[in-house]
């Protein structure tokens, strides 16, 4: 999984692709590699950095300078020719609300990984809870083991990030062997308190007799 320091991120846009999409009075947009994305169109499961709408009156500003200053201001934008680079880190907290829909899990600056959106991982992770198996074990497999994307803030005090995976198929099928195995090596290790019910109870769910 590659692993992305937004802090010392930055994107570069061509102002005449933009200037040109935005002559088409679409929402558009932009993803971490740069590439200006009409919205609703199918796009690969890519961070997106930046979000527009039909409603923006971007059309409204002449100059095409200006233009780029203001749909970028909170990117604090360096413009040289026709190219613009943007400064993620500014606008951060727009970037993790740009992609909550495609997210796999967020990992929070104080609570840590708390649930995964994809219905199949978050029973395979509450099940694992009862047999010591914790989030953090499972998004750390997730992120060495499995393909993808960790986009994160990290100033050394607190650290926050999400995760985009590309094939969730995948992952699903990864995370459930890496349970298996690690319930078996509990289990032959005497480390599952086999008179909890709960335990007995994520046992069954993953199909270990014992």
């Amino acid at each position: 999984m590659e692993h992305i320091a937004i802090k010392d991120k930055k994107v570069k846009i061509d102002i005449i692709k933009l200037l040109n999409i935005i002559s088409l009075k679409k929402g558009f947009e932009i993803d971490l590699n740069g590439n200006l994305i009409i919205q609703n169109e199918e796009k690969k499961q890519t961070p997106i950095i930046f979000k527009s709408n039909e409603n923006d009156n971007f059309r409204l500003l002449v100059d095409s300078k200006s233009l780029v200053s203001n749909i970028f201001k909170d990117y604090k934008p360096e413009i040289n020719g026709t190219i613009c680079v943007l400064n993620l880190v500014s606008a951060w907290q727009q970037i993790i609300d740009f992609n909550k829909s495609q997210m796999l899990y967020f990992d929070h600056q104080t609570d840590g990984v708390e649930i995964f959106e994809d219905e199949t991982l978050e029973e395979y992770g509450w099940h694992c809870i009862p047999c010591d198996i914790t989030y953090r074990q499972l998004s750390e497999f997730i992120e060495s083991s499995c393909e993808g994307c960790l986009v994160f803030y990290d100033n050394e005090i607190q650290f926050n990030g999400f995760v985009i995976v590309k094939d969730i198929e995948d992952v699903r099928n990864k995370v459930y062997t890496f349970i298996i195995n690690n319930l078996k090596d509990k289990l032959d290790n005497n480390k599952l308190d086999l008179d909890d019910d709960e335990v007995l109870e994520s046992l069954q769910f993953f199909n270990i007799k014992v």
